[in-house]
């Protein structure tokens, strides 16, 4: 095992050990275990903090409808099927045709580098189906699930010398130097985890956040998954914040020698607070 593998059970982290050692002044390996942990706890803490994930989830969720003419979902990147259930017996019978349902608002464009998620599906009017089925549980969408999915090419390409197994654990890559422990990676559909790299050979985690593990034809392109820059200066500050804190793990007290009154840490660092607040969202929907 190399010098900063990630430990198992992180995923989904917004920012790479690389950037919090080179921000922080860290040049040894000493504590990298910690280091990780810090990166995926202000993760999580910026999902909790903002009310929504930066990483992008493949999921089939399922709604209640009130209005036949649309329904407010959380964040949303594409529809991958839409499926009702016209007669209330709790089986989604009938698939939408994508002509019969708008994304509400076109113009966010997920799917681009500066883009928004969709908020809304909305009944085509001028479509085939121009309403919703009403009633509890009556709507299923097959998508993905993230404010944004920006992806890039990391400049490596498979290199297997034949088919990448389903099962297989370490791909081969052309060029491993484009790649960092603690990315997500993007081969066809299939999102793999960075938990180690020697040389060209990557260890990941096959089949992330939903997608299914398949077999990939050598010389396949490998793209990484980015996320807003603010995500990433806020996870890597919090990052470092939660590490310098093992110096006084009791956190600070206020008042000469720990006496008088306390001024507890708030939830959020104002500075962090600054970074984040434009990008929380409230809670509109629940799917179940």
């Amino acid at each position: 095992m190399s010098a900063g593998r990630v430990p198992e059970g992180i995923f989904n982290v917004y920012a790479t050990l690389a950037e919090l050692k080179a921000r922080a002044g860290i040049a040894d390996a000493d504590g990298e275990s910690s280091l990780w942990l810090a990166l995926y706890g202000a993760a999580r803490a910026i999902d909790r903090f903002c009310n929504r994930h930066f990483y992008v989830l493949n999921a089939t969720r399922t709604f209640d409808l009130h209005n036949p003419r649309s329904f407010a979902v959380p964040d949303l990147v594409s529809v991958t099927a839409l499926r009702e259930d016209a007669d209330g017996d709790r089986v989604f019978e009938t698939l939408r045709d994508p002509s019969d349902y708008m994304l509400f608002s076109a113009r966010n464009s997920p799917q681009s580098p500066r883009g928004r998620p969709y908020g809304e599906v909305v009944a085509d009017p001028n479509g085939a189906r121009p309403r919703f089925a009403l009633g509890h549980r009556a709507m299923q969408l097959e998508g993905e699930w993230s404010f944004r999915k920006d992806i890039a090419d990391t400049g490596a390409d498979l290199d297997q010398g034949g088919p990448l197994s389903a099962l297989a654990t370490t791909v081969t890559v052309t060029d491993g130097t484009l790649i960092l422990r603690g990315q997500t990676l993007l081969v066809d559909h299939e999102q793999m985890f960075v938990r180690d790299l020697i040389g060209n050979d990557v260890t990941v985690a096959r089949a992330v956040n939903g997608t299914s593990a398949v077999s990939h034809i050598d010389g396949t392109d490998v793209s990484m998954f980015r996320y807003p820059k603010a995500v990433v200066e806020a996870s890597i500050l919090m990052a470092g914040r939660l590490w310098k804190q093992r110096d006084s793990p009791f956190g600070p007290t206020a008042g000469a020698h720990g006496f008088g009154v306390l001024d507890p840490l708030p939830g959020m660092d104002p500075d962090l607070h600054k970074i984040l607040s434009p990008l929380q969202r409230l809670p509109l929907v629940a799917a179940v």
